[in-house]
């Protein structure tokens, strides 16, 4: 297992404190809505964290975790992550990847050209595209279609992509 397979993911981004007790606003960058459910534990700052009470808000979630029992404490953890260990994360059907096990993954061509690294990706609503960055080189956008990505291998952190014409 690669190291980056036993890194931390990312399902919230505290983004303020709210209230006298502790509670804090967070963004939520998950899809499964149960992960802010009250007994909950996450992780923060490397450490586990209770979730004692939640409710929706307009910008996300609102939560009192265990870490904080008063407005100072909370505005402490500002701009804090708010993770769970991958083996918590649900598991895709085959071909299918979360955003965090493309980013960063080497890129190559079905010819062993390699084009750089996946630095961003871009949410289209049809298809992602993955931008490719190489030093010295512009990026290049790689639509995630089927006959494009042949071959995405988490264990070895790369893609192997076959370019359509003016692409490369």
């Amino acid at each position: 297992m690669s190291a980056k397979q036993e890194s931390p993911v990312i399902v919230g981004k505290i983004r303020s404190a709210w209230g006298l007790r502790g509670d804090v606003g967070v963004e939520v960058l998950s899809d499964a809505p149960e992960r802010f459910a009250v007994g909950s534990v996450l992780w923060l700052k490397g450490k586990p964290t209770r979730v004692e009470h939640a409710r929706k808000s307009k910008r996300g979630v609102t939560v009192k975790l265990d870490a904080a029992n008063n407005r100072t404490q909370a505005e402490a953890l500002r701009g804090e992550d708010l993770t769970v260990l991958l083996d918590q994360v649900e598991r895709l059907p085959d071909g299918t990847y979360y955003h965090f096990q493309i980013l960063g993954v080497r890129v190559l061509t079905d010819d062993g050209e390699q084009l750089g690294s996946v630095s961003e990706i871009i949410v289209t609503g049809g298809n992602d595209v993955y931008v490719v960055h190489q030093e010295g080189r512009r990026d290049i956008l790689i639509p995630a279609l089927p006959d494009v990505v042949l071959d995405v291998n988490l264990d070895t952190a790369t893609m192997l992509v076959d370019l359509p014409d003016g692409l490369a």
